[in-house]
């Protein structure tokens, strides 16, 4: 009864409000041309990242650091997840009005790469639901989430380390080491919580 009545709806409009904060003050800033659809780009991919590491690492957190807040966060990670694949749509179309902008198209392995993210987005969204789950059954269902949560982490970090290691990268290197050692903190913990679960059931196992 708790979790029906407080369930997070609210991160869908504070999602839309953070791209229409973004979008407004790029535009203010840098123009309706395609600079300011390059920073609209830009700065929703990141908000969509950060959406994402919650989803990604809620419940490791809780796993390793139990707590009201952490325990919260993995209850609720279904809502994460979908405020991660809004953002992540809002994203798309942003930098959709960029490629227009300028004319271009962008390349085959952008669009293969980054167009297989986006499958997996929309399958984890249209199935982040109860019907879907029992329809699937909990390993398949299990399966999808985690091969496309994976990929998606191996899209973004492939993205940041690629301008982090370019002679010419398109802002300071300092924000793509963080936004890379975010990503790997995630990681990180997905790991430890991964090998204390292991930990603990071994003894059971022996």
């Amino acid at each position: 009864m708790t979790e029906t009545r407080f369930r997070p709806f609210w991160f869908f409009p504070a999602v839309l409000a953070c791209a229409a904060l973004i979008a407004a003050l790029s535009f203010g800033i840098w123009g309706m041309g395609s600079e300011g659809f390059l920073h609209v780009t830009r700065y929703t991919a990141r908000l969509a990242f950060l959406i994402f590491l919650i989803a990604f690492s809620a419940g490791a957190l809780a796993q390793l650091f139990p707590s009201d807040g952490t325990r919260w966060l993995r209850r609720n990670r279904r809502y994460t997840g979908l405020s991660f694949a809004l953002a992540h749509f809002i994203h798309l179309l942003a930098l959709t009005g960029f490629f227009l902008s300028i004319g271009e198209v962008p390349g085959m392995v952008t669009i293969i790469g980054g167009g297989l993210a986006y499958v997996f987005v929309a399958l984890m969204a249209l199935t982040s639901n109860d019907w879907s789950q029992r329809t699937l059954g909990p390993v398949l269902w299990r399966r999808l989430h985690l091969v496309g949560s994976y990929y998606i982490w191996l899209i973004f970090m492939r993205s940041y380390l690629a301008r982090l290691a370019s002679e010419t990268p398109p802002e300071p290197k300092i924000i793509f080491a963080i936004t890379a050692a975010l990503g790997f903190a995630a990681l990180g913990l997905r790991i430890a919580a991964w090998a204390k679960k292991r930990r603990k059931s071994a003894p059971a196992a022996a």
